[in-house]
């Protein structure tokens, strides 16, 4: 269970933005922790993106779009919205690790309490996630954007990933792609800055 959940989660962290462009700066990332917990794990991190909050919250709010955003994610979609303002979001995440595949399903349940502060709970039934539970934290430092993520998860199987390759690269691979997440973010939000208005 563990071992396939830290290996999903590398998948759905950068699913949930990551965007391929270009810019001149680069977003940074400033803290990791990965700690395993009696039936999962809880991950946290912080980045700093060089972009306006604004624009920051509006990559992380364009759902029906993650699919165009990420190569990891197959298939995304704004399912509903509740009259309370709580987003039903679905994604499919195909996660490979060397030669191993697999379709990974996601729905959740996301909800903004505040402008730029958001948690998300995963819906198990319709998920390949026994729990989930996830907090993104945006705040203003004047031009730029500090993003925190806090994600507790858990998984039912452990069917495919061989134990002794998840032990050894799975903290260093989910790093990688935090540093790669809070990139693709401010590469998102920047070429929104230069997007020229509708008419």
């Amino acid at each position: 269970m563990r071992r396939q959940a830290l290996c999903l989660l590398w998948a759905l962290v950068s699913a949930a933005c990551t965007l391929l462009g270009s810019a001149v700066q680069a977003g940074k990332l400033t803290r990791f922790e990965l700690e395993v917990q009696a039936d999962g794990y809880r991950l946290q991190s912080q980045g700093l993106i060089e972009a306006p909050k604004d624009a920051v919250r509006q990559v992380l709010t364009d759902y029906s779009a993650l699919h165009r955003v990420s190569p990891r994610i197959i298939e995304s979609e704004l399912v509903a919205v509740t009259a309370d303002g709580i987003s039903r979001v679905r994604t499919l995440n195909r996660l490979c690790f060397l030669w191993l595949c697999r379709d990974l399903r996601h729905v959740q349940r996301i909800r903004e309490r505040g402008y730029g502060d958001f948690e998300s709970q995963s819906v198990a039934a319709e998920s390949d996630l026994s729990r989930g539970y996830a907090r993104w934290r945006l705040e203003d430092l004047g031009g730029a954007t500090r993003l925190d993520i806090d994600f507790s998860f858990a998984m039912e199987s452990d069917a495919w990933v061989p134990s002794f390759i998840s032990r050894f690269v799975a903290r260093t691979a989910l790093e990688e792609d935090a540093e790669t997440l809070i990139d693709g973010i401010e590469r998102a939000a920047r070429r929104r800055l230069i997007q020229p208005s509708p008419n």
